[in-house]
């Protein structure tokens, strides 16, 4: 039977591969604890600092920041007069709702465009339908000619 490794570091972390005199050696105990695992994140952390550094002197790449910016602020803003018609519609629909439930029928005026609704009359039923016939198709092809100016 082969033996469990005690440490829980895997070969390779973030596409970088982990030696292994470091996975099995002395640090590897350092690194599988939690001090160990909050140190690998600084170091990770340091590398994006140092290269997001580098990366903010380009011109192209501060051009790109500055647009996404833009872009998303306009976004925001479109999102939030978005959701707030949304939430003033729902709103006014749910008010008007409530207020036609609360309302007695004596006060119950009919819409401006015609009668109030009332249903009179039950929806008539609904018809039965028939199944149609099935036509047996034909095996032989049809022969259509090629250029229609040319049949007669």
């Amino acid at each position: 039977m082969a033996k469990k490794s005690k440490t829980l570091l895997p070969k390779r972390i973030g596409k970088v591969k982990v030696g292994k005199s470091v996975r099995k050696g002395a640090l590897a105990d350092l690194l599988a604890s939690k001090a160990g695992q909050a140190l690998i994140a600084e170091a990770v952390l340091a590398v994006g600092a140092l290269a997001g550094a580098k990366l903010a002197k380009n011109r192209k790449v501060r051009g790109a920041v500055a647009t996404a910016r833009v872009k998303g602020v306009r976004a925001s803003r479109d999102a939030t007069a978005a959701s707030a018609t949304l939430t003033y519609a729902l709103g006014e629909a749910v008010r008007t709702f409530s207020d036609a439930l609360h309302r007695s029928p004596a006060d119950r005026k009919p819409a401006a465009d015609g009668p109030a609704w009332a249903a009179s009359d039950p929806a008539p039923a609904p018809r039965p339908r028939r199944p149609r016939p099935r036509t047996p198709r034909s095996t032989e092809p049809t022969t259509r000619p090629a250029d229609p100016e040319t049949a007669v």
